[in-house]
């Protein structure tokens, strides 16, 4: 064994070795084994969330096949094993790759808000929502990824943009305003947009959740869905309040508490350090739907990394669970549950996440606020797929 290979083995014994970065669904969970239902901790599938996960898989939302390592099953296929389920069913288990381990996650929780709002500018409604700039232009780096149009690999999926003129009579695509831009320069002020104005920090929360509903001052409620995005990188702020509020003790109403000490010019400062911007549209029939297309599901829903997990599985999870309680001195519940991949998010990323739907409502935000820990996350396949 040569000296440099002894002094690597050793340097990772001593100070950890970084786990190799993957990119691909094939890599993205492994198989881990055959377990009977009934064997999981107790927990069942939702006939609910069978039935509607089922007809939208029917539906080819995304076409291909839902992949589990290297396993391949049709959505047809998949549809009908989960409506042929059972407590006595044999299904091949799946461990995720994880964050630091396998099958390890890092679980967090979104909820549905429902926030006071007004038609015009008064008292602290102050922030607008906006909806859709016409400008705004989706890219999908996908279909420029081929040699003859881009020399290299694309890391994201689609890239937003706004169309500009250029030289002579062309036009260009470049990066879409910032938060900065939008909430501090006004860059869409004027332009007929506003669907309601909010409370700097209800608005902020809700562009995070990418969707809720809104009561005005008569009564009138509204649903207001996803929309669109800027196309910047989403960044959590609670990184920059770790020198504040200890990482153990970081929820959404601590950081609330914080943001509402601040001035209005140090707010808006503040917040636009996540330069993500996230604009709705209103819902006149349905709620806002998940990625799969579907309304979310309360414990049930989980948004997952869509470039590395399949839409629309079904999956196990082993989490910590929030007992009702004082905020300060909230206490959980190991628990164990069946969960459906129906949704994405922003900050939703690689192999070693997943973001799990609670609600709507204060109690709803109150317990997705407090859910940052360490879970155990599996995939549900056929027995076939016992590879």
């Amino acid at each position: 064994m040569s000296v440099f290979v002894r002094f690597l083995l050793v340097s990772c014994f001593v100070m950890g070795c970084a786990r190799m970065e993957i990119d691909s669904r094939d890599k993205a969970m492994r198989f881990h084994r055959i377990v009977r239902i009934s064997g999981l901790g107790g927990a069942w599938v939702s006939e609910r969330g069978v039935r509607t996960t089922a007809k939208r898989l029917k539906e080819r939302p995304f076409g291909g096949t839902l992949q589990f390592g290297v396993c391949e099953v049709t959505p047809e296929n998949y549809a009908d094993f989960l409506e042929g389920l059972s407590l006595d069913s044999e299904v091949a288990l799946y461990e995720v790759y994880g964050k630091e381990e396998w099958g390890q996650i890092l679980l967090t929780s979104y909820f549905s808000p429902v926030y006071p709002a007004r038609k015009s500018p008064s008292g602290e409604f102050i922030q607008p929502v906006y909806s859709i700039p016409e400008d705004l232009v989706e890219v999908k780096m996908e279909d420029f990824s081929h040699g003859d149009l881009l020399d290299q690999e694309v890391s994201r999926g689609i890239v937003s943009g706004r169309v500009v003129k250029g030289p002579g009579s062309l036009k260009r695509i470049v990066p879409f305003f910032s938060r900065s831009e939008i909430d501090i320069e006004g860059a869409l002020k004027g332009k007929g947009l506003e669907l309601a104005y909010m409370k700097p920090i209800d608005a902020f929360v809700l562009q995070i959740q990418g969707s809720g509903q809104i009561i005005f001052d008569n009564g009138e409620v509204v649903e207001l869905g996803y929309g669109a995005q800027n196309g910047h990188r989403y960044y959590s702020i609670g990184k920059s309040l770790l020198d504040i509020i200890p990482k153990e003790e970081m929820s959404l109403a601590r950081i609330k508490a914080y943001l509402k000490e601040l001035d209005k010019e140090k707010l808006y400062q503040f917040l636009s350090l996540n330069p993500s911007y996230v604009f709705f549209k209103k819902m006149e029939k349905k709620k806002g739907l998940t990625t799969f297309g579907v309304e979310p599901m309360p414990m049930e829903t989980v948004a997952v990394d869509f470039s590395l997990f399949p839409m629309g599985a079904l999956a196990f999870l082993e989490y910590r669970h929030p007992q009702k309680g004082n905020e300060e001195e909230v206490s959980f519940k190991e628990k164990a549950r069946f969960v459906f991949a129906h949704d994405t998010g922003g900050a939703i990323k690689g192999p070693g996440r997943a973001d799990l739907y609670w609600g709507s409502g204060e109690e709803a935000e109150r317990a997705a606020g407090v859910m940052r820990h360490s879970a155990k996350f599996f995939f549900v396949a056929p027995k076939s797929c016992a590879l």
